[in-house]
């Protein structure tokens, strides 16, 4: 039979509350006795009814961690990282998958409420305005990254997207490209925006033709046939992308056209995926510090739990330029 809490704390011959108060730190305990308590959870080997703790403190020690899409290859490292800190923490954490749609954004987040979770990182911009305020009266803390506004139990991770855009420009500039393509995402995401307005900024600023501009959806065939068109226009000497799957896409495009890389067309990316380094030829790409976001985001939580008031804050990352070899000078006429 299942050891009880009656049972440890007739061992240890102390109240069922004092074995309580010792197991989830409580109220204080003299050290004698908090050893007596423990020396018997070890000989009988109990272990705590974790869903019947929480129901009963009406919190959780699970936190929530939403996602887009579990298959892109830029969440994994995040997931690791949360994981890692929530562990080390002695909390858990649950991820849900959105599948970039924004009813199972608003499943997932009902769901994290029935388990009563007392805070969730939320990435994905598929996501209902309301569920901000949701969490916000249930004094739930959220983290959201590149897209809530800093207030009660809410804080915000920004990337510097702007400035990696303005390095990957740079390098090509420096190489003496001037007329660059962009190919970037779905344009209704903020991130998106954001990159997109900062090539056209920066070219400008560099005196650079980037009026080769192209929407896509971040997928390796949607760079494939963005790249496609671009080829068909006024071909440009360098391309940068939105992320490295479209990237990948470009660089598949190219070999198709019969384009050498870099020595006809040079390829910058965005993300530093771990497929980037393994591309052929290896891929030029803007490193966003994805491990760094996934602890970020649990330090976010974590600090508001510790704030009586869950006050937000924002927490901004920077973005690196990692030079391989599908970028080179452009080719002589």
């Amino acid at each position: 039979m299942a050891v009880s809490i009656k049972d440890v704390a007739a061992k240890a011959a102390v109240s069922i509350a004092t074995v309580s108060h010792v197991l989830n730190g409580t109220r204080v305990t003299r050290p004698r006795t908090r050893d007596r308590v423990l020396a018997a959870v070890r000989e009988l080997g109990y272990s705590q009814n974790q869903a019947a703790r929480n129901l009963a403190r009406g919190t959780s020690s699970i936190l929530g961690l939403i996602v887009s899409d579990v298959r892109n290859p830029f969440f994994p490292e995040i997931t690791a990282a949360f994981q890692d800190q929530a562990l080390a923490h002695e909390m858990d954490a649950i991820m849900l998958n959105t599948n970039y749609d924004a009813q199972r954004t608003l499943h997932s987040v009902r769901r994290l409420l029935g388990l009563q979770v007392p805070g969730v990182a939320i990435f994905t911009s598929q996501i209902d305005p309301s569920i901000v305020d949701i969490l916000a009266e249930r004094r739930v803390a959220a983290v959201y990254l590149d897209l809530g506004k800093v207030s009660h139990a809410v804080s915000n991770i920004v990337i510097d997207y702007e400035g990696g855009i303005v390095q990957a420009l740079e390098h090509l500039s420096e190489l003496g490209h001037t007329r660059i393509g962009y190919i970037g995402g779905p344009p209704k995401l903020h991130s998106v925006q954001r990159r997109r307005r900062s090539f056209i900024e920066t070219a400008v600023q560099l005196k650079i033709d980037g009026e080769l501009v192209l929407e896509s959806d971040f997928s390796v065939k949607g760079g494939y046939l963005a790249c496609s068109k671009l080829l068909q226009a006024n071909a440009p000497t360098a391309i940068v992308a939105g992320n490295d799957l479209t990237a990948i896409g470009i660089l598949h495009c190219a070999y198709d056209a019969g384009l050498r890389v870099p020595e006809d067309l040079s390829v910058v990316g965005f993300d530093d995926i771990l497929f980037a380094e393994y591309t052929q030829p290896a891929l030029t790409t803007i490193a966003v510090p994805r491990a760094e976001i996934g602890k970020t985001a649990f330090e976010a939580l974590w600090t508001m739990l510790s704030d009586t008031e869950l006050k937000g804050r924002e927490y901004r990352l920077g973005t690196q330029l990692i030079t391989r070899q599908s970028t080179a000078e452009p080719r002589a006429l």
